[in-house]
C-alpha cells in the first residue's frame, strides 16, 4: 500500500481525496480513497498500486499533483491558494505542496530537478529556438542530460526524460519519422505514464482528419459510417507508415474516435458501434478498458441512460439509497449548498412542488456542504423542507459521476433508475410542466420529459 500523511491547515475539516486518470486517452479520473483533514489540519490517506504512478489530490477545487511509487510513505504539505489572484470557485485551481524529502533520487525530487534543469535550458538556448535551429542544442541537451541522471535506476524517470524530450523535439517541427523510430516503434506503450501519452497525444492530434485528406485519401468513411467495420478499418489504417504497429495502430483509432464524436467528422452513433466492436474483439486488455472509460463518458448522463448509484445519509445518520427511492416513482434530486442564495430561492419552491406531486414524485435534495454538522445544523434551523435532504459523505466522487460544475444541479429519473432529464430543469423553468406530464393518466398524449433532449 502506499501512504500519503501531512497538513493542510487551511483546508482545516474538509474532505481530501486522491485521484488518478483512468487512462490518458479520455483521460476520466476515479478516486482511489478520500479521508476528512481534521480539526489540526492533519491527514492520512491510504490506498493500493501496484505501479508508480501521477496523483492528484483535491481538497473541493484545489489540486495539488505528485508522483507516488508502491510501498512508499510520504509526509507532504499542502499550501494554501495563492491569495494574490482571482480564485474562481467553479474551477479548479492548482495549489502547491512540500514534500519531506529523504533521497535525492526519491521520484518527485528528480522530476523537480529534472525540470528544473530542461527551463534552464529552455531559457539558455531562447536563440536557437527563435532562430528555428534547436536541433544541434536538443540533442546536445539530451547527451548531457542523460549522462548526468546515469546513476539513477528508475525506469518511470528515465521516461519521464524522455517523452518530456520527445514532446520539446514534436513541437519543434523534428522529423515525424525520426520521432516514430526513435520513441514509437518498437517501443512499450506505457499506458501509466502521462509524459509518454503527452507526446502520444501530440503526435496523433486529430489524426483520422489527417489521414481522411486529400492529400492522404485514406477511406476511413466507409468503414466507419458505412459499414462500422473495425477490422476494415484496421486494414485500412496500415497503409499508413506510422501505424505499423499493432496496438499504437488501435490506439490511434480509439483516439480518433474519441476526438470524432465531438467534432461531428462521423456520426455518433457510428462511432459507437465501433468502440463498442473495439470493446468486444481488441486482443489487448488496456485497450478494451480505454473503449469501455470512453463509451462509458459518452452515455453517462443521457436521458434514457442509468443514473449512477449512490447511497447517502440523511439528518439522522440513516442512509437512502437511490434505487430505493425511486420505488414505483419518478424521482426529482438537486445537488445543493446552503451557501448558495440562489439554491435557497428553488429550494423552497419545491417544497411547494412535493405538496403538489408527492405522491408520484419522489423529492431529494444532496446536500454538499463542507461538514456533515454544517448540514445538519441547516436541517434543525429549516424544519420547513419536509421533503428528503441527504449529505454528500462521497468525497468528490458522486460530484464527478453527476458532473457537478455548479449548484443548483438537478436530475429527474424514472421508476427503472434511468434519466428523463440530465440535467433536468430547475423549479425556475419548466420543471412543472414535466411534472403534469409524468403524473398524468397513461392515455395521456404527452411525451415525457422531453423539452430539452430531443
Amino acid at each position: 500500500s502506499m501512504i500519503i500523511e501531512g497538513k493542510a491547515e487551511f483546508y482545516k475539516n474538509k474532505q481530501i481525496g486522491v485521484w488518478v486518470n483512468k487512462d490518458y486517452i479520455s483521460k476520466i479520473q476515479k478516486q482511489l480513497t478520500y479521508t476528512e483533514i481534521d480539526s489540526s489540519g492533519s491527514f492520512l490517506l491510504e490506498f493500493e498500486s501496484k505501479e508508480s504512478q501521477y496523483v492528484t489530490l483535491k481538497i473541493e477545487k484545489f489540486i495539488a499533483s505528485m508522483y507516488v511509487e508502491p510501498g512508499k510513505c510520504y509526509e507532504i504539505k499542502i499550501m494554501p491558494p495563492d491569495s494574490t489572484t482571482y480564485q474562481n470557485p467553479n474551477i479548479e485551481h492548482d495549489v502547491n505542496i512540500s514534500i519531506d524529502v529523504r533521497s535525492k533520487k526519491e521520484l518527485n525530487t528528480l522530476t523537480i530537478d529534472f525540470d528544473k534543469r530542461f527551463d534552464d535550458f529552455l531559457s539558455n538556448e531562447y536563440l536557437a529556438f527563435v532562430s528555428r535551429t534547436p536541433k544541434p542544442k536538443i540533442d546536445s541537451f539530451k547527451t548531457v542530460i542523460f549522462e548526468f541522471y546515469s546513476s539513477v535506476n528508475n525506469t518511470y524517470f528515465k521516461s519521464y526524460m524522455t517523452y518530456s524530450i520527445a514532446e520539446l523535439e514534436e513541437k519543434t517541427n523534428a522529423s515525424r519519422k525520426k520521432l516514430y523510430n526513435q520513441y514509437l516503434s518498437g517501443k512499450p506503450v506505457l499506458y501509466n505514464h502521462p509524459e509518454y501519452f503527452n507526446f502520444f497525444n501530440t503526435f496523433y492530434k486529430n489524426y483520422f482528419q489527417h489521414l481522411s485528406s486529400s492529400k492522404n485519401n485514406l477511406n476511413l468513411t466507409s468503414y466507419i459510417d458505412k459499414h462500422c467495420d473495425y477490422k476494415g478499418l484496421m486494414n485500412v489504417l496500415e497503409q499508413d507508415e506510422f501505424l505499423q504497429n499493432d496496438t499504437i495502430k488501435e490506439l490511434v483509432a480509439i483516439k480518433g474516435l474519441y476526438e470524432s464524436y465531438y467534432d461531428a467528422y462521423f456520426s455518433r452513433d457510428s462511432i459507437i458501434k465501433m468502440l463498442e466492436q473495439i470493446k468486444d474483439l481488441s486482443p489487448l486488455a488496456e485497450n478494451k478498458v480505454i473503449a469501455q472509460n470512453i463509451l462509458n463518458s459518452f452515455s453517462k448522463l443521457r436521458p434514457g441512460q442509468k443514473a449512477p448509484y449512490f447511497e447517502l445519509p440523511d439528518k439522522t445518520g440513516l442512509t437512502h439509497s437511490i434505487d430505493e427511492m425511486r420505488y414505483k416513482k419518478y424521482v426529482y434530486f438537486v445537488f445543493f449548498k446552503t451557501t448558495s442564495t440562489a439554491c435557497l430561492q428553488q429550494l423552497k419552491v419545491i417544497s411547494t412542488y412535493k405538496k403538489k406531486y408527492g405522491k408520484d414524485i419522489e423529492f431529494i435534495g444532496i446536500s454538499e456542504d463542507d461538514s456533515p454538522k454544517t448540514f445538519r445544523e441547516f436541517c434543525a434551523k429549516n424544519p420547513q423542507y419536509n421533503w428528503l435532504l441527504l449529505y454528500d459523505d462521497s468525497g468528490d466522487k458522486l460530484k464527478t459521476e453527476y458532473e457537478i460544475n455548479s449548484y443548483p444541479t438537478y436530475f429527474l429519473i424514472d421508476f427503472e433508475g434511468n434519466f428523463v432529464q440530465a440535467p433536468a430543469d430547475s423549479p425556475e423553468e419548466f420543471i412543472e410542466t414535466t411534472f403534469k406530464a409524468i403524473t398524468k393518466p397513461q392515455n395521456s398524449k404527452h411525451q415525457v420529459g422531453d423539452k430539452k433532449n430531443k
